[in-house]
């Protein structure tokens, strides 16, 4: 709390930078396979709880049914596995580093 002199100042928090679609791609690219599957196993996530929402509206209620548990489950895995190296660049990381100091470009 501020004195009753004190002027209270706001700050206004650094914006990070997003990444364009083609550094998206080449990240997905660089990564090991392990980490290539789990990003392809939460997109078809996605896609399971697509086709069980389609299955409520076409009235075909065991579309529902099946897959949208199925698709909740498989997007919700917490699955993560540490490497050590950048997912843009391959650059070596410290143990517990966010942001890589080579490339600047956040972890996943």
């Amino acid at each position: 709390m501020a004195a009753s002199g004190e002027v209270v100042k706001a700050r206004r928090a650094r914006k990070a930078p997003r990444m364009t679609f083609r550094q998206e791609i080449r990240v997905i690219e660089n990564l090991p396979r392990t980490q290539r599957l789990i990003v392809i196993l939460k997109i078809a996530g996605v896609f399971l709880v697509a086709i069980g929402l389609e299955g409520i509206v076409t009235a075909d209620f065991l579309f529902a049914v099946a897959f949208i548990p199925l698709g909740i489950l498989v997007s919700l895995l917490p699955i993560r596995i540490k490497t050590g190296r950048c997912v843009a660049c391959m650059g070596i990381l410290e143990e517990g580093q966010a942001i890589c100091p080579a490339c600047g470009a956040p972890q996943m």
